[in-house]
Parts: structure tokens; C-alpha cells; sequence
């Protein structure tokens, strides 16, 4: 189990050994649970400040995916990198956890879809949403994955790009953000994957970013993307950096098809790594969101 001490983390993170795993996951604060998830290639080190402003008033999960953050990173042979096995290793953890009440989720990039393939899964438990630069829908019709991540996901580049060079974390430390980063936050999120058997879960998600039928999770981002509309009733919160190059305006305007009555807040100054670039002006809105809309018993 790999430990991380920084000035900007001040935390320390539980283990919960999940389906065969060891996850990573920050457990922070009592009250209504809210879990945060990250996507790909950042870990839980994404959400600190929201973490630290949230835990006085509720119970906060943040978990590092399996070969995300400080979790077991296993190989393809041990681990089956798949949106299915994320959703799995999820509820796993939820129900580890022993959480209790309606629960908000809280999503970023592929966060968004492990996220909601979870709530199409339990309807139920969920009380709140939280959208961050991200998607639980087939890739828009009016859009086309960018050059650059067609190439690793179908040629030998995403190896070299992704996994043995390790260029896409550290470029897109630079590219995700519209305010250069400090030095001390660019290596922290760069710091869990320094060596090539680090990164194979940033390979693998991006090799499973379901384009067409017979993808491995296309038949699930179907299944979970027609039950978008029963969450129409959901507190929906939608937080956008217009300046994303991957989850840009043709995702928002998905976001306000499927869930027409989302409260929804821009950020023209954000790109990707939208909590980088707009924490703080975030952070009041969320809050200021979830008094107004307390979960139902």
C-alpha cells in the first residue's frame, strides 16, 4: 500500500480490499454521504479542496480506482479493466463502507459514467447529482473523438504515448487547465504514475471508451444512457469548463437534453481539469446546492 504525505493532501486515506483488490479511498467527515469520483488520468489528489471544504458537513468517499492513485495497480492479466468491473468495484466499496441514506454522487470525466452506471443500478440510494466536465452518454452525434485519443486507442501510440512514456499525464497537466499549475500540483498529480506498470489503467481506460457496437462496454453506456430520464426529478448540478478540449459544448448540451431541469453553472476560464481552474468559485456553489436540496429520507 503506497502512502503520499504533501501539504496539499492532508489526509489520511483508509484500504478496503475490494473484489480481490486493494482500494484507496479518502473517508472524511460525518453526515450525508458524498462520494467524488475521479476519472482518467487523475486520481482522488483532483477533489482535496472540495474534500476539506465539504467534510465539517458531510461524510466524503473518495476513492482512487483500481491502478488509479495510491490503489493496487494490477496487470491485465489480474484485473479486468472494464467500465463493468468500475461499477462493480463501486458498489463494492459503497457497501463496505456501510453508507447510509440517499447518497450524492459526485463525477468527473469518466467518473461520470462509472458513476451513473452505478445509480441506473440503485436508483434508489441516489439523493443528488454532481456533473464535472464529463458524460454517461454514447458519444454525441455532432462530435468526433479527438485526434489524439483515437490514435492511443487504436494504434501502438497509446502505448508509447500513455503508458511507456507517461507523455499523457504529464501533458495533460498542461493542457487540461487555462492557469498554469504550480510546480507542487503538477508533480502530485504525476506522482502515482512514475513508472510504466503505474499507468496501465490509464491505457486501459482510454482502450475502453466505447465508440461502436461490439465495443466491451458499449451495451452498458446504452443501457445506462436510456435511463438518463428517470433522474429528470434528481437535484442536479451541473459545473462546466467551456474550455475542456474533450468534454466540451456538444456534452453540455447532451447534459441538458437528457436532464432538462439541471442547475447549471459555466465557467469560461476552465478547461478540463475544471476544479484547478475554478475551485474556489465551485466550491460555494456546491455547497450553496446542497442546502438547498437536502436529500430525501
Amino acid at each position: 500500500m503506497t502512502t503520499f504525505q504533501h501539504p496539499l493532501y492532508p489526509f489520511t486515506g483508509t484500504w478496503r480490499n475490494v473484489n480481490g483488490h486493494q482500494m484507496h479511498a479518502l473517508d472524511e467527515g460525518r453526515g450525508d454521504a458524498v462520494i467524488m469520483l475521479h476519472g482518467n488520468p487523475t486520481w482522488s489528489f483532483y477533489f482535496r479542496d472540495l474534500v476539506l471544504g465539504l467534510r465539517g458537513t458531510h461524510r466524503v468517499i473518495a476513492p482512487d480506482h483500481i491502478g488509479c492513485g495510491l490503489s493496487e495497480k494490477p496487470d491485465e492479466k489480474n484485473y479486468e479493466y472494464t467500465l463493468r468491473r468500475r461499477v462493480d468495484d463501486l458498489a463494492a466499496l459503497i457497501e463496505q463502507a456501510d453508507v447510509r441514506g440517499r447518497i450524492t454522487l459526485l463525477m468527473h470525466d469518466w467518473g461520470g459514467m462509472i458513476g451513473m452506471a452505478y445509480a441506473a443500478r440503485f436508483p434508489d440510494k441516489i439523493g443528488r447529482l454532481v456533473f464535472l466536465n464529463t458524460a454517461a452518454f454514447h458519444l454525441p452525434k455532432t462530435k468526433k473523438l479527438p485526434r489524439t485519443l483515437w490514435l492511443c486507442r487504436k494504434t501502438p501510440l497509446g502505448d508509447f504515448f500513455i503508458r511507456d512514456t507517461g507523455l499523457f499525464t504529464s501533458v495533460l497537466a498542461r493542457w487540461a487547465v487555462c492557469r498554469p499549475m504550480a510546480q507542487s500540483v503538477r508533480e502530485a498529480y504525476l506522482l502515482p504514475y512514475r513508472a510504466p506498470q503505474d499507468r496501465t489503467a490509464l491505457l486501459q481506460f482510454v482502450q475502453d471508451i466505447p465508440l461502436e457496437p461490439g465495443d466491451p462496454s458499449y451495451n452498458l453506456v446504452s443501457e445506462v444512457q436510456a435511463q438518463l430520464p428517470a433522474f429528470r426529478q434528481t437535484p442536479t448540478l451541473i459545473l462546466w469548463g467551456d474550455r475542456d478540449f474533450v468534454f466540451d459544448q456538444h456534452f453540455l448540451a447532451e447534459w441538458r437534453k437528457f436532464l432538462p431541469s439541471a442547475e447549471v453553472h459555466r465557467f469560461p476560464n476552465a478547461g478540463h481539469y475544471v476544479l484547478e481552474d475554478a475551485g474556489a468559485e465551485i466550491l460555494p456553489l456546491v455547497r450553496d446546492f446542497f442546502q438547498r436540496h437536502p436529500p430525501r429520507a
